[in-house]
């Protein structure tokens, strides 16, 4: 499913992709769970909602950002680009049309998660 080399990851770095794959993978579910339920809000609750959310998605991409940097690997970019595409959604007024977006930034961050971890056990720490 990844369309570039992928460069070997020191103990170090699995560490903390491992650690951040998890963080962001959680904040990706809940915006999904929020997603749905503020779309069937009615204003102002919908209103009240889509603010949480923006703030949860703001978290979560800079998450995603904070990762790119501690771990070097670039595919967070693409993981946070994802995320901004459904801030943009929830930010039009239509959080439910998140859920593509956010579907391909879990299935990215799953794989880099994943990679860690083989890293980590190929070291005897998992």
């Amino acid at each position: 499913m990844e369309t570039h080399k992928q460069h070997p990851m020191t103990v170090k770095q699995a560490i903390c992709a491992y650690a951040q794959s998890e963080k962001v993978k959680s904040g990706l579910i809940w915006i999904c769970q929020i997603a749905e339920q503020v779309a069937v809000m009615d204003d102002p609750g919908r209103q009240q909602g889509a603010a949480v959310l923006k703030t949860l998605v703001q978290m979560v991409g800079d998450e995603s950002d904070l990762a790119a940097r501690i771990t070097g690997d670039h595919r967070w970019h693409e993981i946070g680009k994802k995320v901004n595409l459904a801030l943009v959604m929830i930010q039009s007024g239509v959080p439910q049309e998140t859920g593509f977006h956010l579907t391909q930034a879990l299935t990215r961050v799953t794989c880099i998660g994943g990679r860690a971890a083989a890293v980590l056990q190929e070291n005897g720490l998992f």
